[in-house]
């Protein structure tokens, strides 16, 4: 399958994750603009820098001559748009004759905002499940629940001492219910919070006897998959979905607020238990959750998309595709 595949140029993104995937199991050309400098300061990127690249056809004018231009011999079977954070036109999106495909990751900060683009659309990809329902309703065209992944190459234990109780890789605000948490934590326990990427963030990541994480509006975000991916205990918050992919107290730690201190000492307590819980959500995310498996799920849908668009489908997400 050839897939002309559309985002924004972020190293850290889901969209740089799945090409990755994509090119091993299809015929992948990228097309789209590159993260501007002034951009890559004001969200603290700086670290990252150098692995930003252009891609295959690096969209500078963002018109559907540039676009055709770069296809060359290229025929795409699907354009294939994935959310990186940073929109941009996408004149091509007018061809009738090319089927298209997206997949929106923070449909929980914009709803409204993603079932207009959406619209565009032949198939719907969405990495939060609470909103597929709401979107076929509305769309009348396949929505699919596609969580996100980790990659293992990246996301994978180093052998480092233990340096931290409990950690996490984020940016918290001053008042978020995020750094309320971590703030309650830090009283208590040993806390480590970094702002870091790929391999760095693994190895912070290995350091700690524990990790922490906190959703957004509740997001089921990339930080479940690759700390799971790391092999140490996870805690987190509920959300929707959550349950569908992980079993609470067997793969991963599912806290409230109430709880959340106690079940924290009682896991450093009982580091067999911890040891016990982090090995089964690193052996579940990666038997089930890596980006290969999102790829090919991607490919196999879209290969069957001919019969959505003529016949239609009547897709009930019990569980991702």
């Amino acid at each position: 399958m050839n897939i002309l595949m559309m985002y924004t140029s972020m190293p850290h993104t889901t969209g740089a994750y799945l090409e990755k995937a994509l090119r091993k199991v299809s015929t992948v050309k990228t097309c789209g603009p590159t993260i501007a400098d002034w951009t890559i300061r004001a969200w603290d990127l700086e670290s990252i820098a150098d692995r930003v690249t252009p891609h295959d056809i690096d969209l500078k004018e963002g018109t559907l001559a540039e676009v055709k231009k770069g296809l060359g011999g290229f025929r795409p079977d699907w354009l294939l748009f994935v959310e990186s954070g940073v929109w941009f036109d996408m004149p091509i999106l007018q061809d009738p004759s090319l089927p298209k495909a997206c997949y929106l990751i923070d449909t929980h900060l914009s709803p409204a905002d993603h079932l207009q683009i959406a619209s565009r659309f032949d198939i719907v990809f969405l990495a939060q499940k609470a909103y597929v329902d709401i979107f076929r309703e509305r769309l009348g065209k396949p929505v699919f629940w596609l969580p996100l992944a980790c990659d293992p190459e990246i996301h994978r234990p180093h052998d480092v001492p233990e340096a931290f109780d409990i950690a996490i890789c984020t940016s918290p605000g001053k008042t978020d219910r995020r750094s309320r948490r971590l703030a309650r934590l830090g009283i208590r326990f040993n806390v480590g919070v970094r702002r870091l990427f790929f391999e760095e963030m693994a190895r912070f990541l290995s350091s700690s006897r524990l990790l922490f994480n906190s959703a957004v509006k509740d997001d089921l975000n990339m930080r479940v998959f690759e700390s799971l991916a790391i092999g140490k205990c996870l805690l987190t918050d509920s959300v929707p979905g959550l349950a569908d992919l992980f079993v609470p107290d067997v793969d991963l730690v599912v806290y409230e607020d109430a709880d959340l201190v106690d079940r924290v000492r009682f896991l450093l307590d009982h580091p067999e238990v911890a040891d016990r819980i982090g090995a089964q959500g690193r052996k579940k995310v990666l038997a089930h959750h890596t980006y290969h498996h999102r790829a090919r799920s991607i490919v196999r849908i879209l290969s069957e998309g001919v019969s959505f668009k003529t016949q239609g489908v009547d897709h009930v997400a019990h569980s991702y595709v």
